[in-house]
């Protein structure tokens, strides 16, 4: 059965580039946590720690998110399952401060169309001045 499921979503999976774009699309107006799988890696630029799990994706990505009032996909660049993004952030903090970001990120969808990984890097110092109000 596992076998007949697997050809059933490889006939009618996604390509990887309209994939990555319509998550990226969700993550602008809404419904980007439907993409994420439960078994998810997630990988962050201040730490070699993988954290585990969608809840904690979820939880850092949507955090992120919540500041974010526009995402512009600058560059995309596709090989097989996995996507190399380079994404300009426009973000407002809750002091009302203004900041363009740009984040790297590095996708891994599965063969059902699930993001089951993403490590993501960008200046995190500038990042935390921005939200300390500094910036």
């Amino acid at each position: 059965m596992f076998i007949i499921a697997q050809l059933f979503y490889r006939r009618f999976q996604m390509d990887t580039k309209t994939l990555a774009e319509s998550y990226f699309t969700a993550v602008n107006e809404g419904g980007w946590e439907d993409f994420v799988a439960e078994n998810f890696d997630y990988g962050m630029c201040d730490s070699i720690e993988i954290r585990q799990g969608r809840d904690i994706y979820l939880q850092g990505a949507g955090q992120f998110y919540a500041l974010s009032q526009h995402l512009e996909v600058k560059q995309l660049l596709v090989d097989g399952r996995t996507v190399s993004a380079l994404n300009r952030y426009r973000l407002h903090s809750p002091q009302g401060k203004e900041l363009e970001l740009d984040v790297a990120e590095f996708l891994k969808f599965d063969e059902f169309d699930k993001l089951v990984a993403s490590n993501i890097y960008f200046d995190t110092y500038r990042f935390q001045k921005f939200i300390q109000g500094i910036e």
